[in-house]
């Protein structure tokens, strides 16, 4: 089974425009409101590809509960812990003229220590059947930046033998590293913000790998977009080429990410080599952007993506 822990819950609402122009009046095409926070995303994803899925994290008020059921009306277990004030709301333009994604994304409500100390039970709890549990996304306004961190450790210290993986950026990055995660899938902008150097070669990226690993982290995915990923692990570094994609096809960018990631899992949990289960996370994001909404994928789309040939170099 697959636990998703998304701590900044939301509603995403995501709007078509035939274009987005600031100080205008905008009339909307299509709308679309779905349960939604990176962890929420994997899940989705994860559902659509078959796996048993629970979604944990906090929701609070009116807006928490159309989280919470929504998951419920996908096929996603809901194991969320409720909490004071309103969930969040994260909105998507989609300005279909000049191919481009406006966000605007609220902050978020602040769980008490308490509140944090019983979704640390509840993850122990589910961790007695999940073979993989991920953190994913920004940590809610107030909470501590080692947060992920003590979740982290929570979790594996209680020797269930669930694998953590750990998806987030800046000081919470830098802090949930500490944990020694099982697997860590930073992009390339929150890669170089937290090490400090660029990457734009392969030295530059098998030296990022290699420092984030000696920062913690067991293995290290980089999504570097266009460019496909890299993946390192200790005793191998590979290099796995982009599934390429026509600019027509590209609707949305929101959610690749976390499609890519719930697609890696996938493939491990069915038992599929490193490379595979990427190849396999790489054509469940790239089918993400055919999509109106984030985290969203057509089997078809995947299976059609991944079908073609895969192109991977072992580097170290």
């Amino acid at each position: 089974m697959l636990v998703t822990v998304t701590l900044n819950a939301a509603i995403d609402k995501t709007y078509r425009l035939s274009h987005f122009r600031s100080g205008e009046l905008h009339r909307t095409g299509d709308v679309l409101s779905l349960p939604g926070g990176k962890g929420i995303n994997v899940a989705r994803v994860a559902k659509a590809l078959g796996q048993d899925v629970v979604a944990s994290g906090f929701v609070a008020g009116h807006n928490g509960r159309f989280i919470a059921e929504g998951c419920e009306r996908e096929g996603i277990t809901s194991s969320f812990i409720e909490t004071r004030g309103e969930s969040r709301l994260c909105l998507a333009f989609l300005d279909e003229q000049e191919k481009t994604v406006t966000e605007v994304l609220e902050q978020g409500l602040s769980p008490s220590e308490e509140e944090i100390s019983r979704l640390q039970t509840r993850l122990i709890e589910l961790a007695d059947q999940a073979q993989y549990m991920v953190f994913s996304g920004s940590l809610p306004g107030g909470v501590p930046t080692e947060t992920y961190a003590a979740l982290v450790r929570g979790v594996a210290g209680k020797g269930t033998g669930t694998a953590c993986v750990l998806d987030t950026s800046g000081q919470a990055l830098l802090e949930g590293i500490k944990a020694t995660p099982s697997l860590i899938k930073p992009n390339r902008p929150e890669a170089e913000a937290i090490l400090g150097f660029s990457l734009d070669s392969d030295e530059a990226r098998c030296r990022a790998i290699r420092e984030l690993r000696e920062r913690g982290a067991q293995r290290v995915l980089l999504s570097l977009g266009e460019e496909g990923a890299w993946f390192g692990d200790g005793q191998e570094t590979w290099r796995i080429s982009a599934i390429p994609l026509a600019d027509a096809e590209v609707k949305n960018t929101v959610g690749c990410g976390d499609s890519m990631l719930a697609g890696v899992l996938v493939g491990k949990l069915r038992g599929l080599a490193w490379p595979d289960s990427i190849w396999l996370g790489m054509a469940c994001g790239a089918a993400n952007t055919r999509s109106f909404g984030a985290g969203m994928i057509e089997l078809d789309d995947v299976q059609q993506l991944r079908s073609q040939p895969m192109h991977v170099e072992r580097v170290e």
